[in-house]
């Protein structure tokens, strides 16, 4: 919204993306457009790799040493890095760490061997170089890098405290025996210091940040592919059995998270226990308004239900699949949102249980343009509620009646009498005036010979069963139509004490 306001002059966003992450289908690609599309300048600067006059320009600054007396180095480091600055850096470092590049104090100059260098083998990538690096490090600090890079980019310290009490239960044989040793007899957040002092690790405030990407990925890698899930569950145990009850909401999602990843260890009777914390994620991300999270958190929720879940599990079951239809038609997914309404609809074991449903299977129809659909079982509903509605328009004369009774009606009622009047208990029909106001929005767009009749029921529903939430729309609307029809009513007083 800031970038695309055309009266805010003084206003630079500066962002990056790695181009070969962003195809053409991407959604940046269509914001970017929509942005030019509207004039916004947009200046792009491709930040590719080096040439190989700047990777000995910066080997020269690095050393201290002129330009020709590196040259025959930066030819090797080019090679060896295709020119890519992250990586030239990265070599440089494990040419430090091997030995293979000094400082002499007797020459007052840095010494290395171009034979040596030239045939020395090379990684194919950073990340293969990065998890040789971390091999280098204490064994404490290699586990607690692994364990940071199963939550993420980065961790809380706090966090991190709940799943490092313990060492690594998930795996087993001598190797791990030693590995707890060292664990149990170190500190763990000191152990980090190394990879902190490394450079691989960024200390900020509480939390505990890689440096780069390629760097979690490559300490991530080091956990064989087999234990990964494994170590995902117990990372998300530990915290569920150390973090107090009352902070649970806290850390729910890293929890679910982790255990989500863990879910091919997860046992059978431990499947319905995280089913129902992704239904609990899903809420929470739902009422952050974070729609595609929630709908991923539900539809694992989904998947972890057992054969059998609609009689077993039944609540659980219609909580998750009722969230999961609303977060996809906030999403915009209307094919799921229909799919899984249709379940719903099939499975619900009352007309109750399906309330929601076809609210939210309404409004999908609705937003795909498909009006009638939409008119069309949202009366079929109310019907069903016992609200009777007209297949066809109502005669002009019997709206009219219906009118001239509401009004005289509330016209020699006082502010008093409606501020004090009485609340709407029946659940059908408070559940039937959300729908009758949901349907007045699309009738006014399809069907607009439906719409007085519609704001007449709602009105005396609320005369004969009291006020609700929507009884405010009703009068409102009730109010405008005094002024409206065709000036057969121009009677502004009674409209302004009904609005």
């Amino acid at each position: 919204a800031l970038e695309a306001e055309m009266e805010t002059n003084n206003f630079l966003f500066i962002g990056s993306y790695r181009d070969n992450e962003v195809h053409s289908s991407h959604p940046l690609r269509a914001y970017l457009s929509e942005l030019k599309r509207k004039e916004i300048d947009i200046t792009e600067i491709n930040i590719g790799c080096i040439s190989k006059e700047d990777v000995n320009s910066l080997i020269s600054d690095i050393f201290g040493m002129p330009q020709h007396l590196t040259r025959s180095f930066s030819d090797i480091v080019y090679k060896k890095t295709g020119g890519n600055a992250f990586f030239v850096i990265l070599f440089l470092q494990s040419l430090w760490d091997e030995g293979s590049l000094l400082f002499s104090l007797d020459s007052n100059t840095w010494k290395w061997d171009t034979d040596a260098l030239d045939s020395r083998e090379m990684f194919d990538d950073v990340g293969l170089l990065m998890a040789e690096k971390i091999r280098q490090l204490p064994l404490g600090c290699q586990h607690a890098m692994k364990m940071i890079a199963c939550v993420g980019s980065k961790c809380d310290e706090l966090i991190l405290r709940l799943f490092m009490r313990e060492g690594d239960g998930s795996q087993e044989g001598p190797s791990t025996k030693r590995r707890k040793h060292n664990i149990d007899g170190n500190d763990q957040l000191l152990m980090l210091d190394f990879a902190v002092e490394e450079g691989l690790l960024k200390k900020d405030d509480r939390s505990y940040i890689f440096a780069h990407d390629q760097i979690q990925h490559a300490a991530y890698s080091l956990i064989p592919e087999n234990e990964q899930g494994r170590l995902h569950k117990h990372i998300g145990n530990l915290i569920l059995k150390h973090i107090p009850d009352n902070r649970v909401n806290d850390v729910l999602f890293i929890v679910v998270d982790q255990l989500n990843r863990g879910v091919s260890f997860i046992e059978e009777d431990e499947r319905m226990e995280l089913a129902m914390l992704n239904l609990k994620a899903g809420e929470k991300a739902m009422s952050l308004a974070t729609f595609l999270i929630s709908a991923s958190y539900l539809k694992a929720g989904i998947g972890m239900l057992c054969e059998g879940h609609w009689e077993k599990y039944y609540d659980l079951s219609l909580q998750l699949h009722n969230l999961y239809a609303e977060a996809e038609y906030c999403n915009g997914c209307f094919h799921e949102v229909g799919h899984i309404t249709g379940v719903v609809i099939k499975r619900a074991k009352s007309f109750e249980n399906k309330l929601r449903v076809y609210a939210i299977l309404i409004k999908s129809l609705a937003a795909q343009n498909r009006l009638q659909d939409a008119i069309r079982i949202g009366l079929n509903v109310l019907t069903t509620l016992g609200v009777q509605c007209p297949s066809s328009p109502s005669d002009r004369s019997d709206v009219m009646r219906d009118i001239m009774e509401i009004k005289m009606i509330l016209t020699k009622t006082t502010y008093d009498e409606i501020l004090n009047y009485r609340e709407m208990k029946d659940d059908d029909t408070i559940t039937a005036m959300k729908f009758l106001q949901l349907l007045t929005v699309y009738t006014y767009m399809a069907k607009q010979q439906f719409l007085l009749t519609l704001i007449i029921q709602m009105m005396q529903l609320t005369l004969r069963h009291g006020v609700c939430k929507e009884s405010c729309f009703a009068m409102a609307s009730f109010s405008f139509f005094l002024c409206q029809l065709d000036g057969q009513f121009d009677d502004f007083k009674a409209s302004n004490h009904i609005g």
